[in-house]
């Protein structure tokens, strides 16, 4: 609006300046012009012709504001994430406890850590990375931000470990055996090392120390020298048994432990470790820092050195790793550590034949079993001994910049600021005769009437008057043309000799209208408006209806122009135009008036609208009564406020887009075969990672359901999803309260529980259970929990079924029972919760989970009392709509049926929903249940307990100090376990599932996270209004736009002294400079001081109105 003035009063006072010149200026360079009211681009260019270069300094400016600056502007921002950085001081936030401590606190749960990692997709734990393990640390700033993904960079200390391994001499080996030494002090003499006796494959990980979970060591194999204590032995071998030639590899390894100045980057807040840059050479890593021995004692016996009580999953000794090894075409028994070298290395078997490759792969596997110690054994700094440098860096969501579009708005601010350089100093040196501001048409009749008179009055005509001159000093105007004129001046001009003023009768030039308010140019001015508002709401309907719609283009110049520039253009073309409409209606208000011969000089002559930016007129139109030149100035001024919303109209955001493709199925929704693996444990150890660590469930598994794969994964891009229907698989356990004989369960006693059920036949079948119960404590309170699969049991020598129908003793499992009874026993378990103060014939304290040999006797029960509860499942299966990733991690599913009742179509070969259920029941409650022992803490020793004092974020269930838990608070712990569990042993054990013919496929929905287009709800209202608006104030515009009145246009001052040169006004005007109160004014026909009709302004009652 400020420069809109300037370029107004630039444009307005551009004659009179030309009139200030010495000599004055010819009519078509003064008098004639009328920029103001010319289209803004063609004003620029008529003043260049005519060297009229203040005009020509505006404009260009105005139109660059207009059609440059104004729209690009919006255009150069755009929203994005940014990368920021704040510096701050990095402390040291702990450190690893000192030495006589390590060893208790160094229990087995780093190698279940490392298990997850390596098997189950594990992240690594924060400040650890696969080289090492990092100091923590923190970062203090006086600054706080909200960033979407911060980073921590400081410098720190890397704790590490390298091997040092050397190629083992195998000797002897056609003695049917073979001998290895590492060609110094350590001698393993032939048939100590069996390798491999029932597989291909066989490989070997021998630490030094003795201990009961391990079958061999080098102290036992005649290495007993204190300078083999930290050696290892690697073997790997293909075909290999004491009486087999094939290939054999050995590698005698030490390990060194350093730590190294790092500069660190962690990200917030999981502390995940994404770059290690060092700062100088490795130290070594003193002993007197790091329990070395107690390290490689743990990770080569897979027991810790110093047994303590804790939870099963930091006590276990040997992490069974077998199912997975089978997956790499392993098919032999393997420690921890030959389980984690394979896990983390990948490789074919065949390739671990080449010494490279095993000694790379077991210091991948000593690298993070080392960088997981370490981490454990890292204890909170409570004295802090200041700290360096270090610097948070964060992405966060912000307005940037455009830089092709913002040199472009560089470029157009650097030519608007020369240009009003150039104006300034232009209008600094030219020359003005003005005395006040011509702003009113008062104003110029008080200029005319301050002229000088000359003799004559040539004829408008005149082919002289074009080359005459006009000429303003000291306000004022000299000119041939507009001079004011006598009635003797004019008689002699006439040769009229007896000088008398008689009138003279003079046709009336047509009237005329501005262009701007004829009906055509309405017509279209309209019809854009209401095309434009009909193309917002079409556009808001198609992106509400697609989900958005396309970006225009890959490049964000490309997208800013479409999006934001040609919008705001459409708004900046509106302004200009509503400046010309209420520019016209500016100068016709005072003729509106004078047209009716009364209108007081106020509200007439004295108006100074066309002297002011129309957009400020409005208050002064409302004074003055003139509402509809008000809405107009505030319909012009509401184009910037709509050139604001229309800018954020459109906006970008990142949605899911779908799109159909089909998917070859790898498997079909049918079981063929279901199986019992020995290998039960692999199933608590996904439950813990996941549980315990957040590690994802195997793939196409839920918590709660698994579904049919739809090999989507080999298919998929990265960050894309799919969503198809597919069978999900699941249980609904019903736990009914029970009662079962505590003291048997105490004392060891068979039949422990026994429940009569009826099978699919009829037949009857007593169902029992007789968990044995190890450990126990002297007269303290003790805590006991139980998960048992039913048996088919004995219970008298002649059963209900049939006269000796089982075999063996009462209490012993019916080894003769049939398929049927056995399978519906099977689909029931056993969940007891007990609390007891015993009596034992002697001391016999579990302190790990190592297996009690000697079972104590119970001598006295002090006190018992216990919660029981069997729990039938039910398998439930339905189809589902399944989201997943890439991977097959499962995202979300539904399904509107969920059917108890199976179809017959889902199992074949002899399988059936039962047999399914009761499979998996076996395999959990083998694993899960491991002992049970009887316990004094709250650490659990199964993993059943372990399950529900994790889930339930509780001890009270486990606590032997508090009382048994109530059936209603424990049941929901224990059917979510059980739920959870089924899944997992589905997810894993897919090869149950037949496979799918070739060519087999399932549609589907592919889900790509997509930049689209979408219409801001708030804009597209404030847009909305806007443009009716203006459709509305158009409409009024054209319909009260004024009259047909004027024979021309009062664009210019020679125009409006034509008006009055010939009126009486001059005369009155020039006596005492200001209109008296009752005066009033009209715009008609009069007999000017010339005697003659003329056509123009003069005071009532000396004025006709025109009849036209």
């Amino acid at each position: 609006i400020l420069w809109s003035w300037i370029d107004l009063d630039t444009k307005r006072l551009e004659p009179y300046f030309q009139l200030s010149k010495p000599g004055g200026a010819a009519l078509a360079n003064s008098l004639e012009l009328q920029y103001p009211f010319d289209f803004v681009a063609y004003a620029p260019l008529k003043a260049l012709r005519r060297r009229h270069w203040a005009v020509v300094f505006a404009g260009t400016s105005m139109m660059a504001i207009f059609w440059g600056v104004t729209p690009l502007i919006s255009s150069v921002f755009t929203r994005s994430i940014v990368m920021q950085e704040i510096h701050g001081t990095a402390k040291t936030t702990a450190t690893l406890m000192p030495l006589k401590g390590q060893s208790p606190a160094m229990n087995t749960d780093f190698m279940m850590t490392a298990y997850g990692i390596a098997w189950l997709g594990q992240e690594l734990p924060g400040f650890v990375t696969n080289q090492g393990a990092l100091e923590p640390f923190e970062i203090d700033s006086s600054q706080t931000m909200d960033f979407l993904n911060t980073t921590w960079k400081a410098q720190t200390k890397l704790y590490g470990t390298s091997l040092d391994c050397q190629a083992a001499v195998i000797a002897n080996r056609e003695e049917g055996g073979f001998s290895i030494s590492n060609g110094k002090d350590c001698t393993i003499p032939p048939g100590n090392v069996n390798l491999a006796p029932k597989s291909q494959f066989g490989g070997l990980y021998i630490g030094y120390y003795t201990d009961q979970h391990s079958d061999y060591s080098l102290e036992g194999l005649e290495c007993p020298s204190s300078a083999n204590a930290h050696l290892f032995l690697a073997l790997w071998g293909e075909d290999t048994s004491q009486s087999s030639n094939g290939s054999l590899t050995g590698l005698f390894c030490e390990p060194s432990y350093w730590i190294q100045d790092v500069n660190a980057t962690v990200t917030v807040p999981s502390m995940n470790v994404s770059d290690v840059v060092p700062l100088g050479p490795r130290t070594s890593l003193l002993d007197s820092l790091f329990n070395r021995t107690a390290f490689e004692y743990d990770i080569g016996t897979g027991a810790q050195s110093v047994s303590q009580r804790a939870d099963i999953s930091e006590t276990t000794s040997i992490i069974n790793q077998n199912a997975n090894l089978e997956e790499l075409d392993f098919d032999g028994t393997a420690t921890n550590m030959v389980g984690f070298a394979l896990g983390l290395s990948r490789l074919a078997p065949v390739q671990y034949a080449e010494p490279h490759n095993l000694a790379s792969s077991f210091e991948k596997a000593h690298k993070l079993l080392h960088a997981l110690a370490i981490r454990q054994l890292t204890v909170t700094k409570t004295k802090n001994d200041g700290g360096g440098s270090g610097t948070v860096f964060g992405k966060t969501n912000a307005i940037v910049v455009v830089r092709p579009l913002a040199i472009a708005v560089e470029v157009l601010l650097g030519l608007v600021v020369a240009l009003i350089l150039a104006l300034t100093f232009h209008s600094f040196k030219r020359i003005s005769q003005l005395c006040k501001d011509p702003a009113s048409l008062t104003d110029l009749v008080v200029m005319m009437a301050k002229s000088p008179s000359p003799n004559g009055l040539p004829s408008k005509d005149d082919d002289q008057l074009a080359a005459s001159k006009s000429v303003l000093v000291a306000g004022k105007l000299t000119t041939p043309r507009f001079n004011k004129a006598s009635c003797a001046d004019a008689t002699k001009t006439a040769g009229d000799k007896g000088g008398s003023c008689a009138p003279r009768t003079a046709p009336i030039a047509p009237l005329v209208r501005p262009l701007e308010m004829r009906v055509t140019v309405a017509m279209v001015f309209i019809s854009l408006l209401v095309s434009t508002l009909i193309a917002l709401i079409v556009l808001k309907y198609y992106a509400g209806t697609k989900i958005g719609l396309p970006l225009p283009s890959k490049s964000t110049v490309v997208n800013q122009l479409v999006l934001n520039y040609l919008l705001i253009i459409l708004a900046t073309f509106l302004e200009p135009f509503w400046l010309l409409l209420n520019r016209q209606l500016c100068v016709l208000q005072p003729f509106v008036e004078l047209r009716q011969a009364n209108a007081p000089a106020w509200k007439s002559l004295d108006l100074k609208y066309t002297s002011l930016p129309p957009q400020m007129n409005i208050w002064k139109a409302l004074r003055a009564h003139h509402y509809l030149l008000s809405v107009v100035c505030a319909i012009g001024l509401s184009a910037n406020l709509l050139a604001v919303s229309i800018s954020g109209l459109l906006q970008v955001d990142l949605v899911p887009m779908e799109f159909s493709r089909n998917f070859t199925r790898q498997q079909e929704s049918r079981y063929t075969r279901i199986s019992y693996r020995q290998d039960v444990w692999n199933y608590q150890y996904v439950a813990k990672a996941n549980f315990s660590d957040g590690v994802a469930l195997p793939p196409w598994t839920a918590p709660d359901k698994f579904f049919v794969p739809l090999g989507v994964e080999s298919t998929l891009a990265p960050g894309n999803f799919v969503r198809a229907s597919t069978q999900g698989f699941g249980i609904r356990p019903i736990c009914e309260r029970s009662v079962a004989n505590d003291t048997a369960i105490v004392k060891n006693q068979p039949n422990v529980f026994v429940t009569e059920q009826r099978t699919p036949s009829g037949k009857i079948v007593q169902c029992g259970a007789s968990p044995g119960a190890f450990g126990g404590q002297n007269n303290v309170r003790a805590a006991l929990e139980i998960l048992i699969q039913l048996e088919p049991v004995v219970i008298k020598a002649t059963n209900a079924v049939g006269s000796n129908a089982y075999g063996g003793n009462i209490g012993d499992v019916a080894v003769n029972a049939t398929a049927e009874e056995t399978l519906t026993c099977n689909q029931i378990i056993l969940v007891g919760f007990l609390r007891a103060n015993l009596t034992v014939a002697f001391d016999d304290r579990k302190t790990d989970n190592t297996i009690v040999s000697n079972t104590p006797e119970i001598a006295k029960i002090n006190a018992l009392s216990s919660l029981w509860m069997t729990c039938r499942s039910t398998l439930v299966t339905a189809p589902y709509d399944v989201t997943v990733d890439g991977s097959g991690r499962v995202l979300a599913y539904s399904t509107e049926d969920i059917n108890a009742e199976n179809s017959p179509n889902l199992f074949s070969n002899g399988t059936t929903p039962a047999s399914l259920v009761t499979t998996a029941t076996k395999v959990l409650t083998h694993g899960a249940n491991t002992g049970p022992y009887w316990h004094d803490d709250n650490f659990t020793d199964t993993w059943f307990g372990y399950f529900v004092k994790h889930l339930s974020n509780s001890t009270m269930f486990v606590d032997p100090a508090k009382p048994v838990p109530s059936f209603e608070s424990v049941v929901p712990y224990v059917e979510d376990i059980w739920t959870r569990l089924f899944a997992i042993v589905l997810g894993l054990n897919q090869d149950w599932l037949a496979k799918a013919e070739g060519g087999a496929e399932t549609p589907g929905i592919v889900i790509v996270p997509t930049q689209r287009v979408f219409v801001s709800g708030r804009m597209f209202v404030i847009t909305v209004t806007l443009f009716t608006l203006n459709i509305v104030v158009a409409l009024a515009y054209w319909l009260r736009r004024p009259k047909k009145m004027l024979t021309e246009m009062p664009y210019t001052i020679g125009n409006i002294l034509e008006m009055v040169r010939a009126s009486g006004l001059i005369f009155e005007v020039e006596d005492q400079e200001r209109w008296q109160h009752n005066w009033r004014f009209g715009y008609g026909k009069f007999v000017g001081t010339d005697g003659r009709p003329h056509v123009g302004i003069e005071r009532s009652p000396f004025v006709i109105p025109l009849d036209r």
